[in-house]
């Protein structure tokens, strides 16, 4: 009877518990948001490559889109250069919807070594990532000059995440 009585007033406590004060807030955005999204996939009907591309996002798509690019051309050891996201920001607007993918991302994602406009390796950079209002574009950059003013001109745009 012992036992009995302990294990209400255990379960009783805790539900008390779970609904004063920060948990209530707690539970709906952590515990229940999870099993939503959970119930959410185990219905889906996507392909892993699906699956990733709307878990992880644009970085994901704009990732994988230069590999196959890259893996198709057959280039031999390709460092790809982005935009800087201020770029997206102040020229094209388009900032809140579209980033580049960080370097650390990239190479996650694809294997390939991708450098930022301020990285020290900016300037073994053989292809550059365009993103535009109309979608994405892999150039290549074909002389030391070309890509001189290239840095130069997207260094006026200070880096950010």
């Amino acid at each position: 009877m012992k036992s009995l009585i302990l294990t209400l007033i255990s379960f009783l406590v805790i539900l008390v518990t779970m609904n004063a004060g920060y948990y209530p807030a707690w539970i709906q955005s952590k515990p229940v948001s999870y099993w939503k999204d959970l119930l959410k996939e185990m219905n889906d009907t996507l392909d892993a490559t699906g699956i990733r591309k709307s878990r992880y996002g644009i970085s994901y798509l704009i990732s994988i889109r230069v590999k196959e690019v890259v893996e198709s051309r057959h280039v031999a050891n390709p460092v790809i250069l982005f935009e800087p996201n201020s770029y997206y920001r102040d020229s094209l607007h388009i900032y809140p919807t579209v980033r580049a993918p960080e370097p650390a991302v990239f190479y996650y994602y694809t294997g390939l070594e991708g450098v930022w406009v301020n990285s020290p390796d900016a300037d073994k950079a053989n292809f550059l990532v365009r993103v535009g209002k109309k979608g994405v574009s892999l150039d290549a950059i074909r002389t030391p000059e070309q890509r001189r003013q290239i840095l130069a001109y997207y260094r006026k745009f200070t880096p950010i995440l």
